[in-house]
């Protein structure tokens, strides 16, 4: 029965609320600032998503979408695409999981990208949490022994995983053990609040309670994971291949997972050529790059030349930190040129935690949170200090501003937007516009000389062997040594970060790496659509509204959005 506009309208309204209620009170999305409690990653709860997503599923197809009015069918696509992944939870929890929520597939628990990164969200929720009456103290040891719960379930899901023959590769399982340990010591110094925070409880009898409660419920846990993972007859079975399709209906798995992560309709033969393509391109650019800077040799030797330049290196976490805050002052007086719309949260940066320096290969950014205003890259600094920092720029400029800094806050701080808008995590977006934003930097003159100019290109380079390793390792069979032979090749990376990257796009969260040089090339093609049919009425400015102002949305809804906003320019 075709709906009326008004019930149809309703009924678009009504599945997208639905959606965000289950998403935010799942701990998936929202505001996790003080969490009632931490997300449910066990397979029950996965199967229940499943069922859930395919009855929102049902209720969207039965919603005209273009007949509803302003930006609501961005919302309802949105709502889809979360409805999606959860319709697929339960047919693939033992392969991939999304512990977070926002689309995130992670083969194994025990990994920095998954059970590293799904702890370490909530590091700054347990560090800023306020305690102003007894029921938030209550509330408080609850979220510790929930945390124990969390521990237990990447336990379990593991154990299953292993019952069904599906073990870490070898390169992955050698990192596990350390990553849970340096976890397991970390944490009751993260979850024991200081005595200065306790003064509205009782902070003595608070304190005997969280003590009991790290000491009944997540040290056991952390414990019982390692001595599953430490059994010898974990090691015997870990495969030393690498890659999702070595696994029953991994390939087909990461086909989906292309899809899902470009939101573009694209099979992993395309991206890997693609990648190929984009890879001649940057080597041409850095030989026109040395040739204007006078230089005869090949781009290794330049890299050595810079990587023996004082001016380009610093060590520990306080002179790398200085490296990057040299690049915010000094983009900062020109962002107003350049944007209308901007954040209102601070930004900076902070070293990354010991237990990840080993796992991790540039760090992460974290936006802000109620108990945290500001943005913040998490860097790592072990890693940084043991090359050249003449890509500090690009990397700068990706992760904070104009990169993930501006798009994560201004969508968080836009109170025009649904909440499922405001919280929402599409990849090749969020990817996308860093990207594009880095190159920006560029245009803005913040690499003006050819080292930083070189450093963007390494970047480039980098970013784009993504294409072609993640796809050769998880959908061509490529042994490691393949892909980091490649990577060596074109990547200009440190040894180091060649091999956690590797293992990275393998066996921990395969497909995600494709977004950035994918999400990027729509963005500048939609620019330029957009100035040629504008002429000389095209202002900078107007493109980054159209893009930034809705928030994440898949390509096709960029491209779409920036078309309408060029036709509404065009008209006034």
């Amino acid at each position: 029965m075709m709906l009326s506009p008004l019930e149809n309208f309703g009924a678009a309204l009504r599945v997208v609320d639905d959606v965000w209620s289950a998403a935010s009170a799942g701990g998936f999305l929202g505001d996790k600032s003080a969490p009632l409690r931490l997300p449910d990653i066990g397979f029950a709860a996965a199967a229940e998503r499943s069922a859930l997503g395919r009855t929102l599923l049902d209720r969207i197809a039965a919603v005209d979408a273009d007949a509803l009015p302003h930006d609501l069918p961005y919302t309802l696509e949105i709502a889809r695409q979360i409805a999606e992944r959860w319709s697929r939870e339960e047919a693939w929890y033992w392969l991939v999981f999304d512990p977070l929520g926002g689309g995130f597939y992670a083969m194994f628990a025990p990994t920095a990208y998954c059970g590293g990164f799904l702890l370490n969200t909530y590091r700054p929720r347990f560090a800023g949490y306020s305690f102003r009456s007894a029921g938030d103290g209550d509330r408080y040891v609850g979220l510790v022994r929930d945390y124990g719960r969390l521990i237990r379930q990447m336990h379990e899901r593991t154990a299953g995983q292993a019952e069904r023959g599906i073990y870490m590769p070898r390169p992955q399982f050698e990192q596990a053990v350390p990553l849970i340990e340096g976890l397991r010591a970390s944490t009751e110094a993260l979850l024991t609040p200081d005595a200065s925070r306790l003064t509205g409880v009782d902070g003595p009898s608070l304190l005997r309670q969280i003590s009991a409660a790290i000491a009944s419920d997540v040290m056991p846990a952390f414990d019982a994971f390692t001595n599953f993972l430490k059994n010898p007859a974990y090691a015997k079975n870990a495969p030393e291949s690498v890659g999702i399709s070595q696994y029953p209906g991994g390939g087909d798995v990461y086909a989906e997972l292309v899809r899902l992560h470009t939101t573009l309709d694209l099979n992993p033969e395309q991206v890997h050529a693609t990648g190929l393509a984009r890879m001649a391109d940057i080597r041409s650019q850095m030989r026109t790059l040395l040739d204007e800077a006078g230089f005869t040799g090949n781009p290794a030797d330049y890299l050595e030349q810079i990587k023996n330049n004082p001016k380009w290196r610093a060590s520990g976490a306080e002179d790398v930190g200085a490296v990057f805050r040299r690049y915010i002052d000094r983009i900062a007086p020109h962002i107003d040129a350049t944007f209308n719309f901007k954040p209102k949260a601070p930004h900076g940066v902070a070293p990354l935690p010991d237990a990840f320096t080993d796992t991790m290969t540039f760090g992460y950014y974290t936006p802000p949170t109620p108990t945290d205003d500001h943005g913040r890259y998490v860097f790592n600094a072990p890693n940084l200090s043991q090359g050249p920092l003449n890509h500090i720029g690009a990397l700068n400029y990706h992760e904070l501003v104009p990169g993930h800094h501006f798009h994560l806050a201004t969508q968080d701080e836009n109170e025009t937007l649904h909440p499922l808008r405001r919280k929402a995590f599409i990849n090749a977006f969020n990817e996308g516009w860093a990207e594009y934003a880095a190159t920006l930097a560029g245009e803005m003159g913040m690499y003006p000389e050819p080292e930083e100019r070189f450093g963007r290109l390494m970047m480039d380079a980098f970013l784009t062997c993504r294409l072609v390793v993640d796809t050769g390792m998880n959908a061509f069979g490529w042994p490691l040594e393949q892909a980091r032979d490649y990577m060596r090749e074109n990547a200009f990376m440190p040894e180091k970060e060649i091999r956690s990257e590797s293992v990275r796009y393998s066996s921990d969260i395969p497909g995600q790496a494709l977004a950035y040089k994918l999400g990027d090339t729509v963005l500048y093609e939609a620019r330029e659509k957009m100035r040629a049919a504008l002429g000389n009425r095209f202002d900078l400015r107007d493109f980054h509204d159209a893009v930034l102002k809705p928030g994440a949305l898949p390509l096709p809804l960029v491209q779409r959005h920036v078309e309408d906003q060029t036709r509404r320019i065009a008209a006034n």
